[in-house]
């Protein structure tokens, strides 16, 4: 937790430092995501992917030319689902009733993603970007419920599982800006764990490691950008 801390402070004194030259971008990104989990058997067969959530800060670098340096400071809901159903039956064994299961396994990550970034257009901007990112896990739950006679359960289950997730993220999109100042963009990227965030041991050696694909939607403002003059 402490190296995320001293990563904010530096976003964040960097860009007091170089706003007024006109070189950083700040502002919010938020996005859908699918997400599932992958490393053993028992995932691979029974676990499918899920709908998340990511939301939060950026700071964005700007170099000469096409490249920029990046950090994200995002909450990221990431985890899988399993889902079946449950068969009544009467005394002679004979199907009189079922309903659909689900069991949803939740993580809830603040992340920092580290990525640099290639732009390339003029008016409207496309990119690429590749990084790592780190997670620091905050919360964990499992939701079991089903549709008629089972109550919804959720069970803490964050003990299970170690803090610190890391892995490799990319990325590609667009961007649309608004006058000078402000800017949109649109984004496709994947975070790729490649850390066994399990603490207990896993079927066959295997590993517990997040993934999650989200459509990231982000709204930028540029320091130290003067405003385009019309005539």
């Amino acid at each position: 937790m402490k190296y995320l801390t001293l990563s904010i402070l530096i976003a964040v004194l960097t860009t007091a430092a170089f706003g007024q030259q006109n070189k950083i971008d700040i502002g919010l990104v938020g996005s859908p995501s699918i997400i599932f989990l992958r490393g053993n058997d028992i995932i691979k067969q029974y676990h499918k992917p899920a709908v998340g959530f990511s939301g939060g800060l950026f700071f964005q670098y700007n170099f000469p030319k096409i490249f920029s340096i990046r950090t994200d400071i995002q909450f990221e809901r990431k985890g899988s689902l399993v889902t079946g159903t449950i068969y009544y039956t009467d005394n002679f064994g004979n199907v009189i009733d079922s309903e659909k299961w689900t069991d949803y396994f939740h993580f809830g990550y603040l992340t920092m993603p580290i990525i640099v970034r290639a732009t390339i257009g003029k008016k409207i901007k496309y990119f690429f970007n590749t990084g790592l990112f780190s997670g620091y896990l905050i919360k964990q739950t499992e939701i079991y419920g089903a549709t008629k006679y089972l109550s919804k359960k959720t069970t803490d289950n964050i003990d299970n599982f170690k803090r610190f997730d890391f892995g490799a993220t990319a990325g590609l999109g667009l961007i649309v800006p608004i006058k000078n100042k402000f800017s949109i963009s649109l984004e496709l990227c994947d975070n790729f764990g490649l850390y066994n965030v399990s603490k207990l041991a896993v079927i066959n050696d295997g590993t517990v490691k997040t993934n999650s694909t989200n459509l990231l939607i982000g709204f930028a403002y540029k320091l130290g950008a003067q405003q385009t003059e019309t005539k």
